[in-house]
């Protein structure tokens, strides 16, 4: 960022100040802006300092990708703007969002606001505030504070946050703690041009204070108004360029109406202006510059979808005009509520995706670099399964919840980076927790789903996915365990428990034009299925299974279990994914045990014999997937307590697991480790990363 022209002159890391500048001439709107000196990092880059490196996890969608994931969002000038999120996660645009860069601030906490002039950047987690003065290339970390912080600005050089809780905290580089100022309910704060703001909901009213002293202890003004709805504390705007301060407020006597309350007297007083009768009064949200308003609420619609609002104002307030971006903005909303104007025409809008507009709030369009970011109308994307069978084809299916009604989409890439704009697959409402299952050779792909409520079980395509052909599979309709498909158009499909009229396993020789079952013993069922270089088909399953068949399933060797009632192993003994080292004979079988511990289990013989293997973690629950890429280097995902999962890998065979750490803030779902035994592809909720470290 460039030098400030008053207050922030010759500010350095101590944050000294110079507390005789005031406020800034109207031309201001002109000024200088803090354009980057630097080329931004490119997609899946993360900026450390001056230096553009691949992070542990690059997120392979490119940025920015999951919406989900970010909380808040500042647009400065223009061009400059942040966005901060869950797992320390933030980005940067030096070009009005065309582009953003991921940067990394020294942290992996979730950040839930940032706060950016041309002189700082602010960004704040729980209980911390992180500060960078010298554009971004590195921040400070300020002392953790006793309560909850709300956003932090930057006055006079002192770091000042709101609390969540009730008052403000301050600090200065060098202080060993912050400094608490007492005001008694949610506090946000917000600085103009040498004045701060500070707005605290106190049962059904917003009091507003301001102060002009660098030592915040001189308070004055004390305006009460009512309170729109619980959180529009949150609504303070305060311009950075003008003496001009406003909050969203009731209409009384009219319960539905919000009115703007605005000050022009570095917060002295406040008095009423215009006001507007929004179908959506939720989380009201002003941004502005001093030419325009602009104001964003939410509500929830019956049939579940949230419908966004954008109400803009060209006469500082007195009246408004209703936006065209309720359409638009419908969705299942689970992100954040944010809105920021840099100049009058330019702002980025943050709900369920990014969003900008460059007409003064008339109209707006997403931000996508990948169409592998965009959400269908109406919904919220959260993916379900991934597989890599090379190093640069890959293919993730993600599921849209809209309205109770699930819809499937397959999206591919070619370069490992970039998805495609997806396929709509002929699967909805499927109720089971357990993800499709993919596989594939060269352009040859199957799909198998686990649910019976799906209009098609089997899928299979012969372009890798950009069309499905219709086939002649048996057991279409009924829930399936895998699909496994290997050279030569050979490949075999399991039916799950509770398939109806069906035989648990059948075997193609054509890519699946054609099918033919495969006798196994009753009561043997199937979870997953690898087969080896050498054509040895090995399948594991329920009852702690386990066989192997050398003659493309015409006779069957049980190596472990699959019999209930046999009592060797308890029949609540699962054993549900499997997978070799390509070009070995060494695997490893993962699931759950009869008591809900993980079970783990090593062949070096091509799935023969099995020998046990302990993860060595407590916490560690079943696993769902184990992922195989040299007889040294494997991966498992595990079920852990609370509810989440966590990865971990091995690099000597197996005789130790450490946790490796997930990409930050997306509930991991998947992985999938390739023959380089580097490479990992890790699938969160919302996210696509890819990791290169061993």
């Amino acid at each position: 960022m460039l030098a400030g022209k008053c207050a922030f002159i010759g500010i350095a890391l101590s944050m000294v100040s110079l507390p005789s500048c005031r406020s800034a001439p109207r031309e201001y709107e002109e000024r200088l802006s803090m354009r980057p000196a630097r080329a931004l990092c490119g997609p899946g880059l993360v900026r450390r300092g001056d230096t553009c490196e691949e992070p542990l996890w690059a997120e392979i969608a490119p940025l920015p990708g999951s919406a989900f994931r970010m909380r808040d969002v500042t647009d400065v000038d223009g061009d400059e703007a942040w966005i901060v999120g869950r797992g320390g996660l933030v980005l940067h645009s030096g070009d009005g969002g065309e582009s953003f860069e991921r940067v990394d601030i020294g942290t992996s906490e979730d950040l839930a606001y940032v706060w950016a002039d041309e002189h700082a950047i602010v960004a704040t987690g729980a209980r911390r505030a992180w500060v960078s003065l010298d554009e971004g290339r590195s921040f400070d970390a300020s002392p953790e504070a006793p309560e909850e912080l709300t956003r932090c600005v930057l006055f006079f050089g002192r770091v000042v946050c709101g609390s969540a809780q009730g008052g403000l905290y301050h600090w200065t580089s060098g202080e060993a703690s912050f400094v608490s100022v007492p005001f008694g309910g949610r506090t946000v704060v917000e600085v103009g041009p040498g004045y701060l703001v500070a707005a605290t909901e106190i049962g059904s009213t917003t009091r507003i204070r301001a102060t002009q002293e660098p030592d915040l202890h001189a308070f004055y003004g004390d305006t009460q108004i009512p309170l729109a709805y619980p959180g529009s504390v949150d609504s303070l705007w305060v311009s950075r360029h003008e003496l001009l301060a406003c909050v969203m407020a009731d209409q009384a006597p009219s319960p539905v109406d919000l009115t703007l309350h605005c000050s022009t007297n570095r917060g002295h007083t406040f008095q009423a202006r215009g006001s507007y009768a929004p179908e959506c009064a939720r989380g009201q949200r002003i941004a502005g510059t001093p030419d325009a308003l602009h104001v964003m609420t939410y509500c929830n619609t019956v049939d579940m979808p949230t419908t966004f609002e954008v109400w803009s104002s060209d006469d500082f307030g007195q009246t408004f005009l209703r936006g065209t971006w309720g359409a638009e903005f419908e969705s299942s909303w689970r992100g954040a509520n944010r809105i920021s104007f840099g100049t009058s025409n330019h702002g980025l809008l943050l709900t369920h995706r990014l969003r900008r507009s460059t007409d003064g709030g008339r109209s707006s369009a997403p931000l996508e670099e990948n169409a592998m970011s965009a959400d269908w109308p109406c919904g919220l994307d959260e993916n379900k399964a991934i597989f890599f069978p090379t190093k640069t084809r890959g293919y993730v299916i993600a599921m849209q919840n809209t309205t109770a009604v699930f819809k499937f989409r397959l999206y591919r890439t070619d370069d490992a980076f970039h998805f495609d704009e997806g396929t709509d697959l002929p699967a909805f409402t499927d109720d089971s927790s357990r993800p499709p299952s993919l596989s594939a050779h060269e352009d040859l792909l199957w799909l198998a789903f686990p649910s019976e409520y799906v209009q098609q079980t089997f899928l299979r395509s012969e372009d890798g996915g950009r069309t499905f052909l219709h086939d002649g599979f048996p057991a279409q309709g009924q829930p399936l365990a895998a699909a496994l498909l290997g050279p030569g158009g050979v490949g075999f499909v399991a039916t799950a428990r509770g398939a109806v009229n069906a035989r648990p396993l059948y075997r193609s020789k054509d890519g699946g034009a054609t099918f033919s079952e495969i006798s196994i013993p009753d009561g043997v069922y199937i979870r997953d299925m690898r087969v080896l270089d050498t054509g040895r088909l090995v399948a594991v399953g329920e009852n702690g299974l386990i066989f192997t068949s050398d003659d493309a399933g015409k006779t069957i060797v049980v190596r472990r279990g699959g019999l209930p009632g046999a009592g060797a192993l308890p029949e609540e003994e699962k054993l549900v994914s499997v997978d070799f080292a390509p070009g070995t004979r060494v695997g490893w079988a993962g699931g759950v045990t009869s008591t809900g511990e993980p079970l783990l289990l090593r062949t070096e013989d091509g799935g023969e014999t099995w020998v046990p293997q302990s993860l060595g973690h407590t916490s560690a629950l079943g696993i769902v997937q184990v992922a195989a890429a040299t007889p040294s280097h494997a991966s498992v995902v595990v079920d852990v307590q609370g509810g989440a999962r966590s990865l971990f890998m091995t690099q000597d065979g197996g005789q130790s697991w450490p946790l490796r750490e997930t990409p930050g803030g997306d509930p991991l779902r998947m992985v999938a480790r390739l023959p380089d035994g580097e490479t990992t592809f890790a699938l969160g909720a919302y996210g696509v990363y890819r990791s290169r470290t061993p």
